[in-house]
């Protein structure tokens, strides 16, 4: 079986496909705004989930596993609420929420996914 990618850049390819499964992240809008909450962040995340989500076919109740990276942990219970709306209208899929410096300080959330490839 190959591997196929999608939305292929200079350093990464966003979307990897191997054996049904597809894997990529998400971040929020670049440039990342210091004025931005992390609801906000997590917001344009969850936009660009569902269409990275729809280039392989797939909806978010295809996701397998979420990994969420928040810059501080102050954060938890604001995105705690939000994920929970999003996640309101389907199964949720596992997921591990933890605490990390992310490459950009700017930058409040991030998420590292696999998801279902119905494509």
């Amino acid at each position: 079986m190959e591997i196929q990618r999608k939305l292929i850049e200079k350093r990464y390819s966003k979307i990897s496909i191997y054996n049904g499964v597809a894997y990529f992240a998400a971040t929020p809008d670049r440039p990342f705004d210091t004025s931005e909450s992390v609801v906000t962040q997590a917001r344009q995340i969850f936009a660009r989930v569902e269409e990275r989500l729809a280039e392989v076919g797939s909806t978010k109740a295809d996701l397998l596993f979420v990994t969420i990276i928040l810059s501080d942990k102050r954060y938890l219970a604001e995105f705690n609420e939000l994920w929970d709306a999003w996640v309101s209208d389907i199964t949720p899929p596992s997921r591990a929420c933890f605490f990390a410096e992310l490459t950009n300080p700017d930058m409040k959330v991030e998420f590292v996914m696999q998801a279902r490839a119905r494509q």
